[in-house]
């Protein structure tokens, strides 16, 4: 999956010192959303894909790839939040990176 960070997505993860981020798809078993997607701080496991981009690792499973497609873009603006973008259209906006717990 191609991953495009914004430089203001970059900026945001540096003030936050972030190193790894996860990329989630989860299942949601409503009828409304079905899938919910978010970036979540993550530790790299044996079943991801890591891609490096200006020393920080975005991982993904392959959940995420096949509910995501090809690519993904990653941007940061200050009023709203952090916005997730796909070809087909936008898959989440107004997010916070999630700590590794929730």
């Amino acid at each position: 999956m191609k991953i495009d960070v914004t430089d203001q997505a970059f900026d945001h993860f540096k003030e936050k010192q972030l190193s790894s981020i996860r990329i989630v798809a989860r299942d949601t078993f409503e009828c409304s959303t079905m899938v919910e997607f978010y970036l979540q701080v993550g530790k790299k496991t044996d079943e991801d894909q890591e891609v490096v981009i200006r020393d920080i690792s975005f991982l993904y499973d392959e959940k995420a790839e096949e509910d995501i497609g090809e690519a993904i873009k990653i941007d940061f603006v200050h009023a709203q939040g952090l916005k997730l973008l796909a070809p087909r259209g936008t898959l989440a906006y107004a997010q916070k990176v999630k700590s590794a717990d929730s």
